[in-house]
């Protein structure tokens, strides 16, 4: 569906329909933000910006997100465009997510720690979809240049868009930036097993933001299946992933990913739209 309301308990003292959320229901970084959405009982409307087909490329959407990405927040004239941002900005809307029970100094740290983590780089390197991956990037190459002939006043940002595009291609084959990224995801886990060894969330006994933006790190793991190289080892992730996923908000969040007829009817239209359009060259 191209919109969806998403129903929730008052969060703010906004309407729905004046806080906006574009997401793409199989990415990472969305998942992130959503998840704070929900555990804070925000209301808003979410609309998908698709972001394998080209569509995060067009004018309208490049001037709301300069990185033509995926989480976008619309609150009345502000926008919000990262998902770590989005996490603070919707833990600050009433009591934070665990109030007084959790280690604030904690979640404010692991909100930048595990912000730092580039789980985009993890699926190109390590997926066995790297090639589709690699595949839609190229496409969208192509749609960023296209629109920028169409759109010469917005030049600038669909360079930059193209320029960080042609970094992305390239990463996976950078041997020292995959290692670092594994060291780097190896020490999160570490660290977060070590904490639920004493709590039963990682901040303390109570969810909180930590945890928000920590799931789709697990989650990433069993979508590349790397779950048992990663987790088999720290049982206490396991036991902490198990009861995450109990939670309404997880549902509502992985629901489509978890789904393969859902997921097929995300990806089976994109792929269309690439084809015709690789078939035309009308970009």
């Amino acid at each position: 569906m191209a919109e969806t309301a998403q129903p929730s308990a008052t969060g703010v003292g906004l309407a729905r329909d004046s806080i906006i959320f574009y997401n793409y229901p199989l990415a990472f970084n969305p998942a992130k933000a959503k998840l704070a959405l929900e555990e804070k009982g925000i209301k808003y409307t979410e609309k998908k910006i698709d972001l394998f087909n080209g569509q995060s490329l067009e004018p309208w959407y490049l001037k709301l997100n300069p990185a033509a990405s995926s989480p976008t927040l619309v609150v009345g004239d502000e926008k919000i465009v990262e998902s770590a941002d989005i996490i603070r900005w919707a833990d600050s809307q009433g009591a934070p997510l665990g109030g007084d029970s959790v280690d604030r100094a904690f979640v404010k740290e692991w909100l930048e720690k595990v912000d730092a983590w580039d789980g985009n780089l993890f699926a190109a390197a390590n997926s066995s979809s790297s090639g589709a991956i690699k595949f839609g990037t190229k496409h969208k190459i192509k749609v960023a240049e296209a629109n920028m002939k169409r759109n010469p006043d917005m030049a600038e940002l669909y360079k930059k868009k193209i320029a960080t595009m042609e970094a992305q291609l390239a990463e996976p084959d950078n041997r020292e930036a995959v290692e670092q990224n594994l060291r780097q995801l190896a020490g999160l886990l570490d660290e977060a097993e070590a904490r639920l060894s004493t709590n039963k969330f990682l901040a303390g006994d109570s969810y909180s933001a930590a945890d928000c933006i920590f799931t789709p790190v697990i989650y990433r793991l069993f979508m590349v299946k790397k779950d048992k190289e990663f987790l088999e080892p720290r049982p206490n992730i396991q036991r902490y992933y198990d009861e995450l996923k109990k939670r309404p908000s997880y549902k509502k969040v992985f629901g489509v990913a978890d789904s393969g007829f859902c997921t097929a009817q995300t990806i089976l239209p994109a792929f269309g739209k690439i084809l015709l359009q690789k078939v035309t060259g009308k970009y």
